[in-house]
């Protein structure tokens, strides 16, 4: 869920309402604190996220490298991990290992190169990260020639 922070299927609450329905000794820690209420379209958001078992880079990354002037340095670090040998890539982030080679790895990575300041994923579930690029992150975040993030709209799978 929070690969997005705030993924645009969930009503997220992290102020007062929630703490207040804290029940100390609950079982699964934090006393219970459920700041999320799923709206019921995370299912559909999650297929788009998942788009088949392809590798995926993460929103907050695709902010970070759109924002690469002409995507210079990002594109001669691709095509160098992406000239060796290899049949899998552990994650930083999740779980697991891929079973990706490095054709795949490369092209997990050419959102970067298009010109486009667009991902694959769901537009609600980016929105708080556009929302952040254009308020209280603008003073801190150069922009980017590409515009701000945005995602698929509607998600119709």
């Amino acid at each position: 869920m929070f690969n997005f922070f705030f993924p645009g299927s969930a009503n997220v609450d992290l102020g007062i309402k929630p703490l207040a329905k804290l029940k100390p000794g609950y079982e699964y820690g934090w006393g219970g604190w459920q700041p999320v209420e799923w709206k019921g379209t995370e299912g559909r958001a999650f297929e788009v996220f998942r788009d088949g078992g392809k590798p995926v880079v993460l929103p907050i990354i695709h902010i970070i490298l759109a924002r690469g002037g002409d995507g210079g340095e990002a594109r001669r670090w691709v095509d160098r991990v992406g000239g060796w040998q290899f049949d899998r890539v552990i994650p930083q982030h999740l779980n697991d290992h891929l079973n990706v080679g490095p054709e795949e790895f490369k092209r997990t990575f050419e959102f970067a190169f298009r010109g486009e300041n667009r991902v694959k994923f769901c537009d609600e579930d980016v929105k708080f990260l556009r929302e952040a690029e254009e308020g209280f992150l603008s003073f801190s975040v150069f922009k980017s020639k590409l515009g701000v993030l945005r995602g698929r709209e509607g998600c119709e799978l």
